[in-house]
C-alpha cells in the first residue's frame, strides 16, 4: 500500500511545536517595542513602531478633566526581511516512510536562530554606548556587583529585562531551594531574565540589560494568497506568549514528487532609543 500524507496531523504538529520551541526559544522579545502586525508586506518594506519615550507631569487635584496629557510617541521605522525556513521530504524518503513531522523541531530552532540574529544586531557599542560589564575570564569575574551595574544602567526604565549568555546565566541559577529563582523580578529585573546561545551584533557580547525603549521589532505576513490553493496546507500559528504570528505551508511537487513544507515571516528589527537603555556585557573573550 503507497503512503499518504495526513494534511491533518502534519499541520497540528508544526502548530504544536511552534507554541513549544519558539515560545521558549523567542520569549526575550518581549522586552522590547514591537508591532506584530497581519498586513501582508513584501521584502524591505517598513513598518513604523511607536515608542512611548515621554509624558506630561502628573496632575494633583484637577480642576479640569478634559486635557488628554503630553505624551512623547516617537515612532521607530523597522524595515522587513522576509525569513524563510524550507524542509522537506524526497521521494526516496516518503517510500521509506519518513515522516516529515520528525523535521519540524530542529528548522523550527534554525528559524528562531534567525529571528534572533536579526533582534540582535543592533544591539552595538556604536549603538548603545561601551561595556558597563566586561569580565576578563568566562564567568570567574562575573558576580552580582555585576548584575547591580547592570541594573542601574537601565534604571531609569519601566521595566527592566536582563538577557545572559548559557555560561552566564548558568553562574546564577539557584543551586539551592533557598536560592532566588529566576522569575520576573529576580535581581530587580522585573521584565524578566533570559539567556541566548548567540548574540549577533557586538563581538564578544556576553549579554546585556534593557528597557523596552532600546529595541524596535516588527513582523508582518508574507504573500501567500497567489500559491495557497496549490498547498496542501496553508496556515498560521499566534505564539500565544508574543502575539508573533509565523506562517507555515506545505505542498508536493509533482515533478519530484517530494514533499516540501515551509515556516517563514517577514521581521526586522531596529535600534530606537539609545540612552540608557541598554547596559551591555563585553567580555575579552566569548562565553
Amino acid at each position: 500500500m503507497p503512503n499518504t500524507i495526513d494534511a491533518a496531523l502534519i499541520g497540528s504538529t508544526i502548530s504544536e511545536q511552534a507554541q513549544t520551541v519558539l515560545g521558549n526559544r523567542l520569549a526575550a522579545l518581549s522586552l522590547f517595542s514591537s508591532d506584530f502586525s497581519s498586513e501582508v508586506k513584501k521584502p524591505k518594506d517598513t513598518l513604523q513602531v511607536p515608542v512611548a519615550t515621554a509624558t506630561a507631569s502628573t496632575q494633583t487635584n484637577p480642576t479640569a478633566f478634559n486635557s488628554v496629557g503630553g505624551t512623547t510617541l516617537d515612532k521607530v521605522t523597522v524595515s522587513l526581511d522576509h525569513i524563510y525556513q524550507p524542509f522537506g521530504l524526497e521521494y526516496s524518503d516518503i517510500q521509506n516512510a519518513v515522516k516529515l513531522e520528525k523535521l519540524v523541531k530542529i528548522n523550527l530552532n534554525a528559524l528562531a536562530d534567525k529571528i534572533w540574529s536579526l533582534v540582535t544586531a543592533p544591539i552595538t557599542v556604536a549603538n548603545f554606548g561601551s561595556a558597563i560589564v566586561a569580565p576578563a575570564t568566562p564567568a570567574a569575574n562575573f558576580a552580582a556587583g555585576d548584575l547591580a551595574k547592570l541594573w542601574s544602567s537601565v534604571s531609569k526604565s519601566g521595566s527592566k529585562g536582563l538577557v545572559l549568555s548559557p555560561t552566564l546565566y548558568s553562574g546564577i541559577i539557584p543551586t539551592a531551594t533557598t536560592g532566588l529563582t529566576l522569575d520576573k523580578g529576580a535581581y530587580g529585573f522585573d521584565g524578566g531574565i533570559f539567556y541566548a546561545n548567540q548574540f549577533s551584533g557586538q563581538a564578544r557580547l556576553a549579554g546585556f540589560a534593557c528597557s523596552p525603549e532600546a529595541l524596535a521589532i516588527a513582523s508582518a505576513a508574507p504573500s501567500l494568497d497567489h500559491v495557497r490553493s496549490n498547498m496542501l496546507i496553508s496556515d498560521v500559528v499566534v505564539l500565544e506568549s508574543l502575539g508573533l504570528s509565523i506562517y507555515y505551508n506545505v505542498w508536493s511537487d509533482s515533478s519530484s514528487r517530494a514533499i516540501i513544507a515551509s515556516c517563514e515571516v517577514m521581521f526586522g528589527a531596529a535600534k530606537a532609543v539609545t540612552s540608557g537603555t541598554m547596559g551591555l556585557i563585553v567580555a575579552a573573550a566569548y562565553f
